[in-house]
């Protein structure tokens, strides 16, 4: 460990002389002189896997450094390479992540092929003036599969065009963006990921091992409670005012100390960027009692939804649940609890709920960003919890008077986006299971100046790109 440390030292700021203090859950790096603990460290099977600080708490609003430390970045990624990394790793890319966040990326290459191994070597993370602030050591395990390459980069290129790559969507800004206006838009699909060497069409979807699943439309709801009544308050609850607006109930005869606040058992945020609520009512299951039918679930779920937001048969649609699987509970868990106490005394049992997912749609197009979830429980019916996502007012009216009818055709997008795309051979995981094995891929590259295509706007043909903050990468 002395040696470790020795090692260790000169990438936090200022080298001071340091001593890491083991327990079971955390590995402290600490500062010898002052006692200050700067950051942890992480080991794994023995192995060395990175390392993060602590952000001092000195209250003093951060400069950052512009333009960026980038030589001083560059020159401790190929320090800490040297110093702990034995395998050999390659610089990959330097890029700007947000504001005062910087990374670079080393990897190990296809000893045959030289392809970049995604997952190896190490990602360092930085401030702008080039301090490091974490670094994370990659896999150092893996078996590189070379399957007989079918096809080649043009082939490639043409199925996924014929895979439909582009299609039409729309597109809804964040609040804080500059042009803040809906957008109908042509995009390169989000479930597309890769061409297989052997021509299949890779999807996420697929990958992952998930399914999509099918939607529902809404019918005309009508509540007949409260949003209050639908959280369970009652009699015994105090109201009252909290942060940013918020209002919550708490038990005014809960046990707090002098300096304590009271627990808030039911809370409601509701504002323009959203509704959240929630209720921690204690929920006490009866040995007969049986969960409602998924009809009267559903039927609490669209009722909250609409007091929340309103018209939502014209907003919304609603993924087909999944339903939740019941399963025998095991008594006696704790083995802390005195004895004679249960632990449901002490850690009361929340109440099993079913969700149920909505998203917002606008003429048959998912609104990406604009859902809604609520939490029902099982045997109350009381909703649990329901998040919800809004269009600003603003935003709203924009969308009701954007013209549904594209200009420009797929054709003419497709054409834009194809021009500027290649498909790179590329390593890939093989299976989401196992990201050991690494097998070969075609993968969508933009190798212009400008980058990846982001969309093509349907009514004037204006191309946004993405904005990936790579500042170098390797050739």
């Amino acid at each position: 460990m002395i040696k470790f440390v020795e090692k260790l030292q000169p990438f936090l700021e200022g080298s001071p002389v340091i001593k890491i203090f083991e327990d079971e859950t955390f590995n402290e790096i600490v500062n010898v002189e002052s006692g200050d603990v700067l950051g942890y460290v992480h080991f794994e099977d023995g192995r060395f896997t990175g390392f993060e600080r602590l952000e001092a708490d000195d209250g003093e609003e951060k400069q950052f450094v512009n333009p960026p430390n980038k030589n001083k970045m560059l020159e401790t990624a190929q320090l800490f390479a040297d110093t702990f990394i034995e395998r050999d790793v390659h610089f990959s890319m330097l890029n700007e992540w947000s504001e005062n966040h910087f990374m670079v990326t080393y990897e190990e290459r296809d000893p045959t092929l030289g392809l970049q191994l995604p997952h190896t070597g190490f990602t360092l993370n930085y401030t702008s003036d080039g301090i490091l602030t974490s670094a994370h050591i990659g896999q150092t395990e893996f078996r590189l599969e070379y399957p007989d390459i079918k096809i080649s980069s043009e082939e490639a290129k043409r199925t996924l065009r014929k895979a439909n790559y582009v299609e039409l969507g729309l597109h809804i800004p964040f609040l804080d963006e500059d042009e803040s206006r809906p957008e109908l838009i042509y995009r390169p699909s989000h479930d597309i990921m890769s061409i297989g060497v052997d021509g299949r069409i890779e999807r996420a979807a697929e990958f992952l091992g998930t399914e999509e699943l099918s939607t529902e439309n809404i019918p005309l709801v009508q509540p007949t409670s409260s949003v209050e009544e639908m959280l369970g308050v009652n009699d015994d609850l105090e109201k009252r005012a909290d942060e940013e607006g918020s209002v919550i109930w708490i038990d005014p005869a809960a046990d707090t100390t002098e300096n304590e606040e009271a627990e808030a058992l039911i809370s409601i945020t509701s504002n323009e960027t959203g509704h959240f609520s929630f209720s921690n009512v204690t929920f006490e299951k009866q040995k007969d009692a049986f969960p409602l039918s998924m009809e009267m679930l559903k039927k609490r779920a669209l009722e909250i939804l609409e007091l929340a937001e309103g018209t939502i048969h014209e907003k919304f649609v609603l993924e087909k649940p999944i339903l939740v699987e019941f399963t025998e509970e095991v008594d006696g868990f704790c083995e802390d609890a005195p004895k004679g106490i249960e632990e449901d005394e002490i850690y009361p049992e929340p109440e099993p709920t079913q969700l149920f997912s909505f998203y917002r749609v606008h003429h048959g197009f998912r609104l990406e960003g604009m859902e809604a979830y609520v939490h029902v429980g099982l045997y109350t019916g009381l909703i649990r919890e329901c998040s919800v996502t809004r269009l600003s007012p603003e935003q709203a009216a924009k969308l009701e008077k954007l013209d549904m009818k594209p200009l420009i055709t797929l054709q003419e997008a497709e054409d834009r986006v194809f021009d500027e795309m290649e498909m790179k051979l590329a390593r890939c995981v093989k299976n989401f299971d196992d990201a050991e094995v690494f097998t070969l891929c075609y993968l969508v590259d933009f190798p212009g100046e400008k980058g990846h295509i982001e969309k093509v706007n349907a009514h004037t043909g204006e191309v946004s790109y993405v904005e990936t903050g790579i500042i170098k990468e390797s050739n």
